[in-house]
């Protein structure tokens, strides 16, 4: 399975984890009176770490958690300190869920119960499916989009670079949109700037889903330059809407994209492999119809959110049994 490297004892613990640590232990008494009071059947802590910590503190069973991907594919490999802290998490849990195989795989090797976990993606809302697909365009314009965080994680410098690229060879034949916030997005939009490129490759903020949805089926093609991930709900949007995917090579990728079939795939920071990819793409239109028919068909099977939370809540429900009968 593939991983980031990262040296263990390399890594400090920032100031503000003892703050974030101090408050979830601090806050631990608060939640067992509330557990006392409210009596629940079951007690959902959600994300891994933090929540999920508190929820093992508080020794109740059943517990739930869920894994989405940082929290076991990255925060364990900060230090003794968190890898010690998800196994205890995913091994007091009496139900896991993970969006992915590589999030599963993950948490039993952090000693967690293969029994124990399902496996289910969020999925997409069905209506994506009403959606139609803007009209060919007169222009003949290709238009590149990627939805991800501006945050180190997602690689967003990749994007950029490779759209430089293209665009200093192939001036008004792409087009290219970049959506989100984050703490790398100063230092993208200043590359794009110093290119002198700011007209072929444009920044828009976190867009409430119908305006968002509305630029996605404008576009053509979708990439994701994460280098790491779980199941992204981006990219099963871009699926289920008609895009073109392009991402990277990376486990949970490759659950959902074969290259060179219903989509394509490029190694992590490959800047120049990304540029090469898209304009393979780009070229190759009379192959879009095929690969939209083939996501939708996989996004319809496999990623609907009304049949998946179904899974999920069939799962507790038949967890708050089985502690009853125990």
């Amino acid at each position: 399975m593939e991983e980031i490297p990262v040296d263990v004892d390399a890594v400090k613990l920032p100031e503000r984890f003892f703050h974030q640590a101090g408050s979830i232990l601090l806050a631990v008494p608060r939640i067992k009176a509330e557990i006392r009071r409210f009596k629940p059947q079951v007690v959902n802590a959600l994300f891994v770490p933090n929540y999920g910590w508190a929820g093992a503190l508080c020794g109740f069973s059943p517990l739930v958690v869920s894994a989405w991907g940082s929290d076991v594919l990255i925060s364990p490999r900060k230090s003794l300190w968190h890898r010690k802290r998800v196994s205890l998490i995913v091994k007091k849990a009496d139900l896991l869920f993970a969006d992915a195989k590589v999030i599963a795989e993950r948490m039993v090797e952090l000693g967690a119960d293969q029994e124990r976990i399902v496996t289910v993606p969020l999925g997409v809302d069905p209506t994506l499916f009403d959606r139609p697909r803007d009209e060919p365009r007169a222009d003949e314009v290709c238009r590149v989009i990627s939805t991800r965080k501006f945050e180190p994680l997602y690689r967003n410098e990749t994007f950029v670079e490779a759209a430089i690229q293209i665009l200093r060879k192939e001036p008004g034949q792409f087009r290219f949109a970049l959506i989100g916030e984050g703490s790398t997005r100063g230092v993208a939009k200043e590359r794009v700037a110093h290119a002198g490129l700011s007209g072929a490759i444009s920044f828009h903020p976190f867009l409430p889903p119908e305006e968002l949805y509305g630029l996605l089926v404008a576009a053509d093609i979708y990439v994701s330059c994460s280098e790491s991930d779980g199941t992204s709900v981006s990219l099963l949007e871009a699926m289920a809407l008609g895009l073109y995917p392009i991402v990277t090579d990376i486990p949970a990728n490759r659950e959902w994209i074969t290259d060179g079939v219903n989509g394509r795939l490029f190694p992590v920071g490959g800047a120049a492999a990304l540029a090469g990819v898209i304009k393979e793409v780009a070229a190759s239109q009379k192959m879009w119809p095929d690969v939209c028919e083939k996501n939708r068909a996989i996004i319809k099977k496999r990623a609907l959110w009304p049949e998946n939370m179904a899974v999920v809540e069939r799962a507790i429900v038949n967890l708050v049994h089985q502690s009853h009968r125990c």
